[in-house]
């Protein structure tokens, strides 16, 4: 009774465990209940929030897209803002530029006007001036169309505002000298000599030479080159007035003026004068440019003269300084045709009258440079840059000079470098001439000392020497037969030192028949074949020395046989070389005398 009921206490417990156990799954259900309330109010949340997110995203995108059309949009409107300021960049700088031509044609207007009211009446003079000396205005005096008086109180009206202009003076000379008013015309000429002595020697030159009176217009062109040409700064100016002398538009008197006051400055030996150095030396280098070279017309020599064919071609180039010398000149300056020019052709003279006529004196240069650019400057619409530039190269052109000799440097050898005609070219060489002459002797006397009486050639390493004088007989027969056999010995002595060689002919056979006959007991019966091919092969090597000998020998004097027939060939060519080498370097030295005596006339 007392174990049942330690049983039943025992259920007991385990009954109340359970409720324990029970009551507190029941609150666990209960806490779960809640928690999934909890949980599906956070859920709710949760869906709440990702539809707000997914609105927001949306927002977000609609931004981006607004802000991506909105860069775009700024972008085009920096891109229409840029260029809108190049295009106002660009006007203004063309409104700037517009304006800066507008005042540089303001000032144009301006300054030309100036020009005009001060020297303005001086065209007219030049105008008068060009006139007369063309022979237009004395035509009409002496038909009694125009009236001195009407010319000279033109010129003196103009002298009474502006005594200083020497054209007018000089203009009023000749002017008097067709109304036969000695007094005036030469008042008025040493007047126009005292302001500007060399424009009015040339004025009155060409004055003289249009109106037929040559003599008087040597004399005038005399003083001009005497005291206005400096040999060391000859300009544009001068080279016109060289083509009228040289063409003899001014006559013999002037020509011949010309020629001794170019022989003067030629001769001319001063310290520091430009003219001393038209001398002999100058016109070498010029002579040794135009010299010709004996290229490969003469190979075979040059197989044969080694180190001294050098020299030699040197001097044949020398040689012919006399031919080269004549085919230039003679292309450069052919024969003046027959005759005199018309009379009536002066495009020489006309131009120089032009240009002494039409040039600026010095108050007035300056006004004038300046009306020049404000030209350049319109012109170019406001770049002043390309404007700076065509100013700068005109300058250049007009300001051109060149000494004397520098001149007939130009004019000789340098044609496209110089503005002159023919005739004043042919009178620059009829100048250089001498010199040229002298030089050529100078170089034909080098060219003589690079040739000795004989040249050494070598062929085949025989040597022999050779006579320079083409003209000396040379035993060709004698030469060959000598060379033949000097040929003919080394290749018999070269044949002779092809001997036998003991140590392979009696060394490798018995070396090679011992291997070959011994090794067959020493070695094993795999090692013995290759042994024995071993030993017959060297005791082949060996005998083969006997055949060796003859061969090598027919082979030398096989090729000894060719040789000694290229060797004939060659020494053949050379003696042909010889005669023709030597012929055309006497032939070249011939023709200095030819040089000596060529006329640039073609008389």
């Amino acid at each position: 009774m007392g174990e049942l009921s330690e049983d039943d206490v025992s259920l007991n417990d385990l009954g109340q465990g359970l409720r324990d156990i029970r009551a507190r799954l029941e609150r666990r259900e209960t806490e779960l209940s809640e928690l999934k309330g909890q949980y599906g109010a956070l859920s709710g949340h949760l869906n709440t929030l990702r539809g707000t997110t997914s609105e927001l995203a949306t927002t977000v995108n609609s931004v981006n897209d607004a802000t991506v059309q909105l860069r775009t949009e700024l972008d085009g409107t920096k891109s229409d803002v840029g260029r809108l300021q190049a295009d106002f960049t660009d006007f203004r700088s063309q409104y700037e530029r517009d304006q800066a031509v507008l005042r540089a044609q303001f000032e144009l207007d301006r300054i030309t006007e100036e020009w005009r009211q001060k020297f303005g009446n001086r065209n007219r003079i030049r105008s008068l001036a060009g006139g007369l000396v063309r022979q237009l205005t004395p035509k009409l005096v002496r038909r009694q169309v125009l009236r001195t008086e009407n010319l000279r109180s033109q010129v003196e009206a103009h002298l009474f505002h502006d005594p200083d202009f020497w054209l007018a003076h000089a203009t009023l000379a000749v002017a008097a000298r067709l109304d036969g008013d000695e007094e005036l015309e030469l008042s008025s000429m040493g007047q126009a000599q005292l302001l500007a002595p060399g424009k009015a020697d040339l004025f009155f030159a060409l004055a003289a030479a249009r109106a037929g009176d040559h003599e008087r217009a040597g004399t005038w062109m005399d003083g001009y080159l005497q005291r206005a040409v400096n040999p060391d700064r000859l300009g544009r100016d001068f080279l016109v007035v060289l083509d009228a002398v040289a063409s003899r538009e001014l006559g013999d008197h002037a020509h011949r003026y010309a020629r001794q006051v170019m022989v003067r400055w030629a001769a001319e030996a001063s310290a520091g004068s430009a003219a001393a150095r038209a001398s002999v030396h100058r016109w070498k280098p010029q002579l040794t440019k135009l010299l010709l070279a004996p290229g490969d017309h003469y190979a075979p020599l040059d197989q044969v003269c080694g180190a001294r064919w050098q020299d030699l071609q040197e001097g044949w180039r020398l040689a012919t300084v006399a031919t080269a010398t004549l085919d230039h000149l003679r292309k450069e300056f052919p024969p003046p045709p027959d005759g005199p020019a018309p009379a009536s052709s002066h495009p020489y003279a006309e131009a120089a009258i032009d240009r002494l006529i039409d040039h600026l004196e010095p108050d007035e240069a300056a006004l004038h440079t300046k009306i020049e650019w404000l030209r350049r400057f319109v012109d170019h619409r406001g770049d002043e840059a390309a404007a700076r530039e065509e100013q700068e190269l005109r300058r250049q052109v007009d300001a051109e000079v060149m000494d004397f000799g520098t001149l007939l440097d130009n004019a000789v050898f340098k044609p496209s470098q110089v503005a002159l005609g023919d005739d004043a070219r042919r009178l620059a060489l009829m100048e250089v001439l001498p010199n040229l002459r002298v030089a050529a002797e100078e170089i034909t006397a080098a060219s003589r000392r690079h040739r000795q009486p004989h040249i050494r050639v070598a062929i085949e390493h025989w040597h022999t020497d050779l006579p320079t004088d083409p003209s000396q007989p040379v035993d060709a027969r004698a030469l060959a037969d000598d060379l033949d056999a000097d040929l003919l010995a080394r290749t018999e002595e070269a044949a002779r030192k092809v001997d036998r060689d003991p140590v392979r002919l009696f060394g490798g056979t018995a070396g090679g028949a011992a291997v070959a006959l011994v090794t067959p007991w020493l070695l094993a019966e795999a090692l013995i074949w290759p042994v024995v091919f071993i030993g017959v092969a060297i005791m082949g090597w060996g005998l083969m020395d006997l055949s060796r000998v003859p061969a090598q020998r027919r082979r030398i004097h096989e090729d000894g046989v060719l040789r000694r027939r290229r060797a004939q060939q060659t020494l053949s060519q050379v003696l042909g070389q010889r005669i023709r080498f030597f012929s055309d370097w006497n032939a070249h030295l011939a023709r200095l005398e030819e040089l000596r005596v060529w006329d640039p006339m073609g008389k």
